[in-house]
């Protein structure tokens, strides 16, 4: 299940860059539309009102038609910000930290980022504890599956609470996507088997460095069992 969650991590880094082409291409157009039609508003209104140039009720028509327009475009642009977000998202999963530049390094810091990851870690513990108390949640929930994964759910929860503790970008992603990915996380998925979410937390501790780091400490202290030894 956690594989959907993966998304386009399959694109060669030529069709990551040039998905985020389109996508800024598309960002600053409707950045340019928004901005236009808000203007033109403005210019209208002032046309009615201050140097009389056109009737009051035409420039109060032509004023609201442009501000709906504007807003339309100022919504198009968060929606394509969003779909700008996923496609740096896959590329951290992707390892291609080569592409996107300075986009992907910010959006990494910001995945990283101590305030965010323990906004999901609360986000996470609230979802087992409304599992648990059967309390009504405005999200369908599988709440079977939170019960039963509790105890894994709290391990990742106390990993992002961590202040000291490294956690890789594409980890996070996989958190993010776990937490509000209504479509696909298994944690959304009321049919699905406890499981699917069991595996979606193995790879999640896997990506967020669970296995280097825990090998580290073991590496760490065969040196310095090596070193006592020695000094015998």
């Amino acid at each position: 299940m956690i594989d959907v969650l993966v998304k386009r991590v399959k694109m060669t880094p030529a069709e990551f860059i040039h998905a985020l082409s389109v996508v800024n291409e598309r960002m600053k157009t409707a950045r340019t539309v928004a901005t236009s039609l808000l203007a033109f508003a403005v210019l209208a209104l002032a046309g009615a009102y201050l140097v009389r140039a056109i009737q009051p009720g035409m420039g109060k028509t032509m004023a609201a038609i442009a501000v709906i327009g504007g807003l339309g475009a100022i919504a198009a642009g968060r929606i394509i910000n969003l779909h700008r977000t996923d496609i740096l998202d896959d590329i951290l999963l992707s390892g291609f930290r080569h592409v996107g530049g300075q986009d992907v390094t910010r959006r990494a810091a910001e995945l990283v980022n101590i305030r965010r990851r323990r906004q999901l870690a609360d986000t996470l513990e609230r979802f087992v504890e409304v599992a648990a108390t059967n309390h009504p949640c405005s999200v369908p929930l599988h709440r079977p599956a939170l019960r039963e994964m509790a105890p894994k759910v709290h391990e990742l929860t106390a990993r992002l609470r961590e202040p000291g503790a490294e956690v890789r970008p594409s980890g996070m992603v996989l958190v993010r996507r776990l937490v509000t990915d209504g479509s696909e996380s298994p944690i959304f998925a009321p049919v699905g088997q406890p499981r699917d979410l069991e595996r979606a937390l193995d790879r999640i501790h896997a990506e967020l460095g669970y296995e280097r780091l825990e090998q580290r400490w073991v590496e760490d202290d065969d040196d310095t069992g090596t070193e006592l030894r020695l000094a015998a």
